[in-house]
């Protein structure tokens, strides 16, 4: 997994917005327990939204990890509520009413702050996931907003969790550039080094070498901050501006990055 990407489960910074993009949610649960297990080791409490199932699934991660429900309730660190439940009591009209968000999710995070004054929270959502689920990713991209707003505000980091396809040129249209555009950390695949070469290998075999060096470079120039990983911004940019040979890159791309075995990346 990327370097960087694995110091803020581990250090978190204070109003780090990281993102996770996944296909299976044993990746997610793989990094929601690295980066709840580091805050709990650390005596920083967390405040989870996250589906029933989904939940489920981080109980048995942090449960291997030595974070079972006893020792969680134990301590007390931890507030989860459900994500659906909880997206439903701040939407207005179909989007996300910001006076109601300040009350629900603010109000969420002032109880562990009365609980454990003066500690950072972690907190994990998958909120805006439901909203793209259900079509409404414009309604995703103003709830992450209202996410960075409190986040300027509050003592807390945020992990985001989305259900996408990197390889599907609709995903890379629509969804990607808000969610890319709205966190400080993006993991937009699970192996991003076999991603890294997936997409090398795609370019080079669509378009030649020539114009993969012309794609990588006009690619970089619309992320002058570097924060999200070249390969995701190359199909972005493939994706958008190459609409005739885009779902060739994309399907190369997937057939290498399935085909490739694991890299051994830290």
């Amino acid at each position: 997994m990327d370097a960087a990407w694995n110091e803020f489960l581990d250090g978190a910074a204070p109003r780090g917005h990281a993102v996770q993009v996944y296909r299976d949610v044993r990746e997610l649960c793989e990094s929601v327990a690295a980066y709840l297990v580091a805050g709990f080791n650390a005596g920083e409490p967390a405040a989870v939204v996250a589906t029933a199932e989904h939940w489920k699934c981080f109980a048995d991660a942090l449960e291997e990890q030595g974070w079972g429900s006893a020792r969680i309730e134990e301590q007390g660190l931890l507030l989860s509520v459900d994500a659906s439940e909880t997206l439903a009591a701040f939407m207005v009209d179909g989007s996300p009413s910001p006076e109601r968000f300040e009350e629900v999710v603010g109000g969420l995070l002032r109880t562990i702050e009365e609980r454990f004054p003066g500690r950072q929270i972690r907190a994990f959502g998958e909120m805006v996931d439901l909203l793209c689920q259900r079509g409404q990713p414009e309604a995703a991209a103003t709830l992450e907003e209202l996410w960075n707003d409190l986040g300027g505000r509050r003592n807390f980091s945020l992990l985001c969790g989305y259900r996408l396809d990197v390889f599907d040129r609709d995903s890379q249209v629509s969804a990607l550039p808000h969610v890319c555009g709205a966190h400080s950390h993006i993991l937009p695949a699970e192996d991003p080094v076999r991603l890294r070469r997936a997409v090398d290998s795609a370019l080079e075999e669509v378009l030649g070498p020539d114009q993969t060096g012309r794609v990588y470079s006009l690619a970089a120039s619309t992320d002058p901050g570097e924060r999200v990983p070249l390969a995701q911004m190359a199909l972005m940019w493939v994706s958008a501006e190459m609409p005739a040979l885009a779902e060739r890159v994309l399907a190369s791309a997937r057939s290498h990055y399935l085909a490739a075995p694991a890299s051994n990346a830290a």
